[in-house]
C-alpha cells in the first residue's frame, strides 16, 4: 500500500509539472502582416532642355527670364530678344505610384552657370508649372490615379546677361530631383 501511494504521489507530481509546462507559453494564430509596395519614382526630359534663344547684348545687361507657366521670354535691362531660334521651357516626366504627392527640387541661386566665349552667365530663380499653372516653392505635386500614373511639368528661369557680352552660344547643364513626399 505504502508502495502505491508513492507511485500515485510520483505520477501526481509528474503530471503536474507537465500542467505547468504546458501554461508557461501560449501561441497566437492568425496575426496579420501586411506592406505597402511603392513604385519607384523616376524622372526624365521629355525635350531639348530650357532654351533661351537669341539675346542682343547691350552695354548694361540684363535678364531674361522664361516662364514655364506660358513658354513667354521677357527682359529687363534694355536686352532685345531675337525670333530666329526657338526657345522653350524644360519639360521632364515624372512617374511613380499613382495618387502620390511628390516634391520637386530645382537648383539653387548661384549653382548653374552657362559657359561660352565670354564671361559665365548665371542661371538663376528656376521656376516650375504644370501645364499653364506656375508652382510655388517649394514645389509639389500630385501623380494622377491612374495606371499609369504620369505627369509632365515645365522648368523655367532666369539667364543673367552681362553687360557687353561677348556674341557665341552658351551652354550648361542642371539637375532637377522629385522625391515621395
Amino acid at each position: 500500500m505504502r508502495t502505491l501511494s508513492r507511485l500515485l504521489l510520483g505520477v501526481a507530481l509528474i503530471v503536474g509539472g507537465m500542467a505547468f509546462a504546458q501554461t508557461s507559453s501560449a501561441t497566437a494564430g492568425n496575426v496579420p502582416a501586411t506592406a505597402r509596395i511603392y513604385v519607384p519614382i523616376s524622372v526624365a526630359l521629355t525635350n531639348s532642355g530650357l532654351i533661351f534663344g537669341d539675346v542682343f547684348a547691350n552695354v548694361t545687361g540684363g535678364n531674361v527670364i522664361l516662364d514655364p507657366a506660358t513658354d513667354i521670354r521677357t527682359t529687363t535691362g534694355g536686352l532685345v530678344l531675337g525670333t530666329l531660334s526657338p526657345t522653350n521651357s524644360a519639360v521632364l516626366k515624372v512617374s511613380g505610384k499613382r495618387s502620390a504627392s511628390f516634391a520637386i527640387t530645382l537648383p539653387a541661386n548661384g549653382t548653374v552657370t552657362l559657359t561660352g566665349p565670354g564671361t559665365a552667365m548665371a542661371l538663376n530663380a528656376f521656376t516650375a508649372a504644370v501645364g499653364t499653372v506656375a508652382l510655388v516653392a517649394p514645389f509639389t505635386s500630385q501623380l494622377p490615379n491612374a495606371s499609369s500614373a504620369t505627369l509632365s511639368f515645365k522648368v523655367g528661369g532666369t539667364l543673367v546677361v552681362g553687360a557687353n557680352q561677348v556674341d557665341g552660344d552658351y551652354t550648361g547643364t542642371f539637375s532637377v530631383t522629385v522625391a515621395y513626399n
